[in-house]
């Protein structure tokens, strides 16, 4: 693709269209507090030319919908801060013990310095069909994709992190939206957030509501009250009240820490030296202490970062994606659990990349690192804000895997075994108690951001899944009888394992009815593997069945 002509048109700070009165200071999560470390939670939609007239102005439009529509997200205008001191007596001392201690994050807004999210206009040469052409190959080459410039390339506030201040003196933002304007006369919705305050879900069902806004002006409803429909709700302690035995004692209960302790989860200590990092980034708060190992040193000799890596979109069709649930539950009875759609096409590209890599025949483990969204097993409901995430270990011998010689075994095939054991791993997390003594075991950590629960490298996956999010499900009102979305795809780091795996776009953007099924469309998955192992994957003959 040739090179890329975006050029910014003007960038400036946005607040709710009314502005609270009160100031306010409100702890997150615990699991919100693990992610401060994350990427930002990015992804960018393409988007047909506005229908609605020649002379609509899309920007300054949607521009006034996102300030009515942030009425019901003040939080995102403020500070993202975090507890850096280990005298919880001093700090916030309105906030619950557990939320004072070492590394848990809270929101600050409602004041004349709040940092506001960014609003960005730009401008591109490029053409919808230049990003994503109608038709397009069931393997897509992504790498020279330039979907990363229609993002902001602005930093975002870091709790941990000293917050640099712009020219202007203002702190960075918690959040950024860049609206870009094509050559054809659609358009681009870039967006990305600091981790903590908002996953995939918490943005859709924001958008769902900038949307809304959207709509209601666009019917002469002069002033939406999006505060009276909107489903999101911001009350992060309604995820830490799911958490078991007293979390503000001054100790841990040890049995639900060692129940924590055995679930699938991986705890890799940041803090713990090995020889390819042999001084561990230790904050400043705990240095003179004696800090044993709360778990293994991270594996970086499994990951060169010097390999160059790929990036590809694998298409799977409806058809294919039934094919695949049929092997994937070649071997269950009717008293096994259910192997869903999910657990087939992540096993079946699981089993692709470990084949890719060469580990079919290693007897050594790896590791499907899952992303595992914790609304619906907390009852928080959709409409909850913030990043309720944990991510689970899936972990075989590469030997276990399908590899291109597969036979199927009496009645059972080799991918139900795969799929079979992302089941069993999801399953025991939703064990009744188990994420609650997890809870328990993140409240007493030296910090939350200690302990990472996944890895990258050649032994590892580290999989996010938008499946059933609603990226398409985004009128904004634009367009006559459709969404007019062409597009959506996540922003990710080009790292190697990194996996993304979402619906696929409708292939007719009109008249087009709600789909029975998250797979009706096709499934698309985006995949960052070594260059090496990448050439392999997309000549394997297994890869679509």
């Amino acid at each position: 693709m040739s090179s890329t002509k975006t050029s910014v048109v003007q960038s400036e700070r946005l607040f709710p269209n009314t502005r609270g009165s009160s100031e306010k200071t409100v702890p997150l999560s615990l699991l919100d507090a693990t992610t401060v470390n994350f990427s930002p939670t990015s992804a960018v939609w393409l988007i047909e030319r506005p229908t609605v007239g020649s002379k609509f102005d899309v920007v300054e439009h949607l521009r006034c919908a996102l300030q009515v529509a942030l009425d019901a997200y003040p939080q995102w205008c403020g500070h993202v801060k975090a507890i850096t001191s280990l005298d919880n007596a001093t700090v916030e001392s309105h906030f619950p013990p557990h939320a004072r201690r070492f590394g848990r994050a809270y929101v600050h807004y409602g004041t004349p310095q709040d940092p506001g999210v960014e609003f960005i206009q730009a401008t591109s040469s490029l053409t919808l069909d230049d990003l994503c052409p109608l038709s397009r190959p069931a393997l897509w080459d992504r790498q020279s994709s330039p979907l990363g410039e229609l993002v902001s390339s602005t930093s975002l506030i870091n709790a941990l992190r000293p917050a640099p201040t712009n020219e202007s003196s203002i702190s960075p933002p918690g959040l950024s939206f860049q609206v870009t304007k094509l050559a054809c006369g659609g358009f681009t919705l870039g967006i990305k957030s600091t981790h903590p305050l908002a996953d995939i879900t918490a943005l859709v069902q924001f958008l769902k509501d900038w949307a809304w806004v959207s709509r209601e002006i666009l019917s002469n409803h002069a002033s939406p009250a999006v505060s009276s429909q909107t489903t999101s709700v911001f009350e992060p302690g309604l995820l830490d009240s799911s958490a078991r035995g007293d979390i503000n004692a001054d100790e841990p209960d040890t049995a639900l820490v060692q129940q924590a302790a055995d679930l699938p989860l991986h705890r890799f200590d940041w803090w713990a030296q090995c020889p390819e990092r042999p001084k561990p980034a230790i904050p400043d708060a705990f240095h003179g202490q004696d800090l044993p190992p709360v778990g293994k040193p991270m594996p970086w000799s499994e990951w060169d970062t010097s390999a160059p890596v790929s990036h590809y979109v694998a298409h799977f069709t409806h058809e294919q994606m039934k094919t695949i649930l049929k092997e994937a539950t070649k071997g269950s009875t009717s008293s096994d659990f259910r192997i869903s759609q999910h657990d087939a096409v992540l096993a079946h590209v699981w089993a692709s990349i470990i084949r890719a890599r060469n580990l079919q025949n290693d007897p050594n483990p790896v590791h499907c690192d899952l992303t595992y969204g914790l609304r619906p097993i907390l009852k928080l409901g959709e409409g909850f804000i913030g990043s309720p995430i944990i991510i689970i270990n899936a972990e075989m011998n590469g030997n276990e895997m399908p590899t291109t010689t597969s036979k199927t075994t009496g009645d059972e095939s080799k991918l139900y075994t795969v799929a079979r054991r992302i089941r069993e791993t999801i399953n025991a997390v939703q064990k009744p108690g188990a994420l609650g003594a997890h809870l328990h075991s993140v409240a007493y950590e030296k910090s939350p951001q200690r302990i990472w629960q996944a890895f990258l490298g050649r032994r590892h996956i580290l999989v996010t899944t938008w499946a059933r999010a609603g990226v398409y499900d985004i009128d904004f009102g634009l367009h006559h009888a459709s969404t007019g979305i062409r597009y959506a795809q996540s922003v990710m780091p080009n790292l190697d394992g990194i996996v993304m795996i979402q619906e696929a776009p409708p292939s007719n953007l009109t008249n087009v009815p709600a789909p029975k099924s998250w797979t009706e469309n096709g499934v698309d998955v985006s995949i960052h593997i070594c260059a090496e192992d990448m050439d392999r994957l997309v000549q394997d003959p297994l890869l679509f069945p």
